[in-house]
């Protein structure tokens, strides 16, 4: 007969097996924003990472820049990069 212990750790010990199970993990990062903290005389990019098949590891893409950078205010380049962002998705 099981005890309470045993069927706790029993579902402790899968769930920690799932967790490193690279079949199950996500392929592709979700895409993110860098904004320089608001500074608009730096780069601003959409960046992700992707799983290596190789590997199993999480590779960084190169950056996103687009025509984000052209833009003068905040406003222009959120929606700029969050078109991009959408897009990725």
């Amino acid at each position: 007969m099981n005890t309470i212990y045993d069927l706790i750790t029993l579902d402790i010990q899968n769930e920690h097996d799932l967790e490193h199970d690279l079949e199950h993990s996500k392929q592709f990062s979700l895409p993110k924003i860098f904004d320089a903290e608001g500074d608009l005389s730096k780069r601003w990019y959409v960046y992700f990472s992707y799983r290596n098949p190789e590997t199993g590891k999480l590779k960084r893409m190169k950056n996103i820049y687009g025509k984000a950078n052209r833009f003068k205010t905040k406003a222009e380049r959120y929606s700029a990069l969050n078109l991009y962002k959408k897009r990725l998705l």
